[in-house]
C-alpha cells in the first residue's frame, strides 16, 4: 500500500524545514522577488552556488510549493512574497534563526526528552539546566556571544513586533505613564506601545548583554527620549517603578512556581489601578491547537522547563494573586494579551 502524502510529509518534515531555512539563508527568496523568473544557471551564477546541488534544493522548494516552475525557470510563489521578502513589513525570516541554528539541533533528542521529561542541552554540549537555574539558558547559551545574542534578539523582534502593534491598537495605554517591559529584549511590545501612546514612557529590563541592541532599536525608531534600558535579573533584582508591567513571551519558558513568583512581585510593585500585561501564544481551551502553539509547547520541553497554556489558566493565576477586571485581547496573529488590574480593597 502506498504511503499517503500526509505521512510522507511527516516523515520528511525535517527536510522540508531545512529546505525552507536554507533558501532563506541563501537569500534565494529575495533574489527571485527582485529578479523575477530565473533559470537555474542564472541563480547559480548570481548566488555562487553549484548548479547540481542548487537544482536539488530548487526541486524540493518547488515540490513543497515555495517556488513555482515555468519552462524550467523558477519564480517565487506570489502568495509568499509579503512574508518572504526581507523588505516587507510582514517578513517572517527573522523568526527562523533560533529554530534553524539551535532548535533543530536539540530536536535530535526528542525521544530522550520525552523519556526523561527534561531539557536536552547537555546532549548538544551544553551544561544541564535545573529548575533553580533557568536563567543560565540565557546567560550561558543564548547570550553567550555577540552572534548568538544578535540572532536570538532578531528572532524575538520578528516574532513579537507586528502582533504588538495590533494589540496596542486594540487597547489604549493613554491613562498610564510608565510601562516596565520585563525581559523585554529589544522592546517589540514597549516600542509598539510607545508608538501608539504619545504620553507613555517605557523601561525595558533585561540582561546587560541586551542593552546595546535595545538602545540601537530606540535610536533607529527615534524613541530614545521616551525609552530607557535597565540592566537586571527580573526575578532576583528590584523592579523599576511603573504603573504598567508587561511580561512578554517569558512565562511559557518557566514552571508555574516561577511564573507565580514574578506575577506576585509585579502585584506588590504596582500602584492601585495599575496593570499587568501577559503576552503569550495561547492554547485553545481544549489544547487541540493552534498548530504553532503545539509545536512550541514541545520545543519548551527540549529547551526550557516551561510550557504553553490556555487563556483560562493565566486568568486563574491573576485571580489567585489578587488581580481583577481581567480580560484577554486577541491579535490577528499568533501572540495575544492578558490584562489584569490591581485594585486595592
Amino acid at each position: 500500500m502506498k504511503m499517503p502524502l500526509i505521512l510522507e510529509k511527516m516523515m520528511f518534515g525535517f527536510a522540508e524545514s531545512q529546505v525552507f531555512f536554507v533558501c532563506n539563508e541563501l537569500k534565494l527568496f529575495d533574489y527571485l522577488i527582485d529578479n523575477g523568473i530565473s533559470s537555474l544557471r542564472q541563480i547559480s551564477n548570481d548566488l555562487k552556488v553549484p548548479e547540481s546541488s542548487l537544482e536539488r534544493l530548487l526541486i524540493c522548494a518547488q515540490s513543497i510549493k515555495l517556488l513555482d516552475k515555468e519552462n524550467n525557470n523558477y519564480k517565487i510563489n506570489p502568495e509568499w512574497v509579503p512574508l518572504l521578502s526581507s523588505k516587507s513589513e510582514f517578513y517572517c525570516g527573522g523568526k527562523f534563526t533560533h529554530y534553524f541554528k539551535t532548535s533543530y539541533k536539540i530536536f535530535d533528542y526528542l525521544l530522550s526528552a520525552i523519556q526523561e521529561n527534561k531539557p536536552q542541552w547537555s546532549k548538544i554540549g551544553k551544561k544541564v539546566i535545573s529548575h533553580n537555574d533557568l536563567n543560565s539558558v540565557y546567560t550561558d547559551f543564548i547570550f553567550s556571544d555577540e552572534k548568538s545574542t544578535a540572532e536570538f534578539l532578531s528572532t524575538m523582534w520578528a516574532s513579537g513586533y507586528n502582533d504588538s502593534i495590533d494589540l496596542c491598537m486594540k487597547f489604549s495605554f493613554s491613562a498610564y505613564k510608565k510601562l516596565v517591559d520585563l525581559g523585554g529584549a529589544t522592546g517589540s511590545f514597549a516600542i509598539a506601545a510607545l508608538q501608539n501612546n504619545p504620553g507613555l514612557t517605557a523601561i525595558i529590563m533585561d540582561y546587560k548583554q541586551v542593552k546595546p541592541y535595545a538602545e540601537e532599536k530606540f535610536n533607529e525608531l527615534n524613541l530614545s527620549a521616551r525609552a530607557n534600558f535597565y540592566e537586571g535579573d527580573i526575578l532576583k533584582d528590584e523592579l523599576p517603578i511603573g504603573d504598567v508591567y508587561s511580561i512578554g513571551y517569558l512565562l511559557s519558558d518557566w514552571p508555574e512556581s516561577m511564573c507565580m513568583t514574578l506575577i506576585q512581585k509585579v502585584y506588590e510593585k504596582l500602584p492601585n489601578n495599575g496593570l499587568i500585561i501577559i503576552l503569550e501564544k495561547l492554547f485553545d481551551d481544549d489544547k487541540s491547537g493552534p498548530y504553532l502553539t503545539a509545536m512550541l509547547n514541545l520545543t519548551m520541553l527540549l529547551e526550557m522547563h516551561g510550557k504553553h497554556r490556555t487563556a483560562c489558566e493565566y486568568l486563574n493565576w491573576l485571580h489567585n494573586i489578587g488581580f481583577s477586571d481581567s480580560q484577554v485581547i486577541y491579535s490577528s496573529g499568533e501572540k495575544h494579551m492578558i490584562i489584569g488590574v490591581k485594585k486595592n480593597a
